[in-house]
């Protein structure tokens, strides 16, 4: 006897997709991607004296549901990945009920909405556009002068809303940061702080961690949702050998403006800390010139399925920067 489907169990899974993929709430504040919908509003709802005009759960209510999750997994995984097309009952044993959606296939439907909500902050990196965020990046040109001690480097990242902002991230957006050293002289200590940089790779601030492409220096577990009115240091890349308390440290911060929560504040510390040279007995001045790099990694994708060609993901509203103190 076949399996009832019950309006309930397309609810269920209707609403564990739309946490994911729809408009992100205060109350949950990592779910939601803020996109829109395929499917249709719940099913099932009816009057206990009218069975016979009940809202039924439809082959078509849960093909768009099954779309909708598609695109989710599609946009976590590639657009490229492999996809079965949905399909209704079985053709080849039972074709008086092949209008009918067979249990095992909603089983894995459900199986898959799952792996969706865990892996929600994951994206293939095939669905980031990389793009400089303006008036955030910042250079300290060698003719400004050697230095030594510490330089700064602090700037804003605002997005439009603290609801853009949420989608922003729990959609995969990073905040990519890096730096770099132009010199072509042999000074030891500036060319220590060009391997430190030069070889240190992007650190993307994400959701939940912070992390860099290169496995160098230290990340942490401090993402957009970790941060306090206070500085927290989000990563710690040092030099070596007699250099090793040469550091650059980046820190983020809430940015409050008013009730908004709607900016985040990042701080970039090049600590030149290192002891004094044991050969000539002297603390080296630093040379060359340093660059601070910011970016942004905005998720969009697409995906087809059965032919047709569907947006995905698409974060549309993009962050824009503001630099507080150019790195000096």
């Amino acid at each position: 006897m076949p399996t009832t489907i019950l309006a309930s169990r397309y609810n269920t899974l209707r609403n564990s997709v739309n946490k994911i993929l729809g408009v992100s709430n205060s109350g949950e504040p990592t779910y939601g991607y803020g996109q829109g919908l395929s499917t249709n509003s719940v099913v099932g709802s009816r009057a206990a004296n009218d069975i016979a005009n009940a809202d039924k759960v439809s082959a078509q209510d849960y093909e768009d549901l099954y779309i909708d999750l598609i695109r989710i997994r599609s946009h976590q995984v590639s657009a490229s990945q492999a996809i079965d097309d949905f399909v209704i009952g079985d053709y080849n044993t039972n074709t008086a009920t092949s209008d009918k959606i067979e249990a095992a296939y909603i089983a894995g439907l459900e199986t898959l909405a799952n792996t969706a909500s865990s892996s929600r902050f994951i994206v293939a990196p095939s669905n980031l556009t990389i793009a400089s965020l303006v008036n955030a990046s910042s250079s300290r040109l060698s003719s400004n002068g050697t230095w030594n001690g510490t330089i700064s480097h602090i700037f804003t990242v605002t997005f439009t809303n603290a609801l853009e902002r949420r989608h922003f991230f729990n959609a995969g957006g990073e905040i990519r940061l890096s730096a770099s050293v132009d010199y072509t002289g042999s000074q030891a200590k500036t060319v220590d702080w060009q391997s430190i940089l030069n070889t240190m790779g992007t650190t993307s601030f994400k959701a939940e961690t912070t992390t860099n492409n290169a496995g160098v220096g230290v990340g942490t577990s401090i993402g957009n949702y970790d941060l306090t009115t206070s500085y927290r240091r989000l990563y710690t890349r040092d030099g070596g050998a007699v250099y090793a308390n040469n550091e650059y440290r980046i820190f983020a911060r809430e940015y409050a403006t008013g009730n908004s929560t709607s900016a985040i504040q990042f701080k970039i510390n090049i600590v030149d800390g290192s002891p004094n040279d044991p050969t000539y007995g002297i603390d080296e001045a630093v040379l060359g010139t340093f660059n601070s790099v910011v970016q942004t990694a905005i998720p969009n994708s697409q995906v087809t399925i059965n032919g047709t060609t569907h947006d995905a993901v698409v974060i549309d509203t993009v962050p824009t920067g503001t630099n507080i103190r150019a790195l000096s």
